[in-house]
């Protein structure tokens, strides 16, 4: 039985990442990371940058036709990021 006073160390490590503000900057990292994985080898060739801001993921990639690709997949990909990581991270996905 959990007393009123005890936290768990995954509740506190929580907070202590957001009272210092690192939770998106951690969040970009985590999404950078998990985009290698998730977009396969050819894909992940070609992107340029990834970036994360209030809910927005910039996708940067090198080629025409892969941006356009990676339009059509924009909702399938916001579902799968928000679902490997646990919560709501990503709302939006724009590409550059």
């Amino acid at each position: 039985m959990k007393r009123r006073n005890e936290t768990t160390l995954k509740e506190a490590m929580d907070r202590l990442v957001d009272a210092y503000g690192l939770r998106e900057k951690l969040d970009e990292q985590a999404v950078a990371t998990l985009w290698d994985d998730l977009a396969g080898g050819m894909v992940a060739r070609h992107t340029v940058a990834v970036k994360l801001r209030k809910g927005k993921l910039s996708i940067k990639v090198d080629s025409a036709p892969l941006r356009q690709e990676l339009t059509f997949m924009r909702e399938g990909l916001i579902k799968t990021i928000n679902q490997r990581l646990g919560r709501e991270v990503v709302q939006q996905i724009q590409l550059d």
